[in-house]
């Protein structure tokens, strides 16, 4: 499944500390890969794209790696439809 991620940072330097130690990590238990990182000029917001096995799942690998440095809403992303999305 290709889910968008809307970060909204309360910790700019943990979560994108957390993002550098983490995500070369990945594929890990659900979570396959992140496409894309669209971030902010000071890094408090950002978009991701991300490739999972469902939004619980994403949602529990992001809370284990950035706790409450972010708030976040997700959405699944309709692959039919979507344009200029690379999978």
């Amino acid at each position: 499944m290709i889910i968008l991620v809307n970060h909204a940072i309360s910790d700019p330097t943990h979560f994108w500390g957390s993002a550098q130690e983490n995500l070369p990590k990945l594929p890990e238990a659900g979570v396959k890969r992140v496409m894309q990182v669209l971030p902010n000029g000071d890094m408090t917001v950002a978009t991701c794209v991300w490739e999972a096995e469902n939004i619980d799942t994403l949602n529990s690998y992001l809370r284990d790696k950035v706790g409450t440095a972010s708030n976040d809403t997700f959405y699944e992303i309709n692959t039919t439809n979507a344009m200029g999305l690379v999978l």
